[in-house]
């Protein structure tokens, strides 16, 4: 499989299988003082999660960010099964493989935004849904990426943002996936992709 060239530093898939087979359940992130993250997840109407504050290269922690009011699963499921949830560094930033990526939040949110990027060369329609805590589907939207320097569309490197805004009721979670389009790397079959932030309001705008 093809990855993107060195100078976006992105990480290539047999890098990526090379890390998954490396590391270590032991290590653990330096998750930040209970004061600096009680005071962002518990009295700011508007919160970021950034996955380089747990660090890039190991497995992570499910309840990494629970001070700032979100849980992902215990282990990340899709069509291939279950594994652990792992952080990567893939085009020049620290970020949560996936897909898909999932989560629940403590409190309901209106506004919900994803920044995103691809691991390996080609096209893939990507797909970000938020549910209400009956699991009914608020909001959807989708996007076709093209990173791709064999392919004509190629958009060029580097993350995209995917929002969902002025939700018309309380979300409770939501779900990030793609769908493989084409590659001009026949030997890509799929495109992995990580989520380096997300960022999102409380309902009402109230911490």
């Amino acid at each position: 499989m093809r990855p993107f060239p060195p100078a976006v530093l992105l990480t290539s898939a047999a890098a990526l299988l090379s890390a998954c087979a490396d590391r270590s359940p032991t290590e653990s992130g330096d998750r930040p003082s209970f004061g600096v993250s009680a005071r962002v997840g518990l009295g700011a109407p508007s919160e970021t999660i950034d996955f380089s504050s747990f660090g890039s290269s190991k497995d992570f922690e499910p309840d990494f960010f629970r001070l700032d009011g979100i849980l992902f699963p215990p282990e990340q499921c899709g069509s291939s099964g279950c594994g652990t949830w792992f952080v990567q560094f893939i085009q020049g930033d620290a970020a949560l493989v996936g897909g898909p990526v999932t989560a629940t939040f403590a409190r309901p949110i209106s506004d919900l935004s994803v920044q995103v990027a691809p691991s390996l060369q080609g096209t893939a329609r990507y797909v970000l849904n938020a549910f209400a805590e009956s699991g009914a589907l608020l909001a959807t939207t989708s996007v076709t990426v093209t990173q791709d320097e064999g392919d004509p569309a190629n958009s060029g490197f580097g993350y995209f943002t995917m929002s969902l805004t002025n939700l018309a009721g309380q979300a409770k979670s939501f779900v990030l996936d793609n769908v493989f389009v084409r590659s001009s790397f026949p030997q890509n079959v799929v495109i992995p992709f990580g989520v380096s932030s997300i960022s999102y309001t409380h309902w009402g705008n109230q911490p």
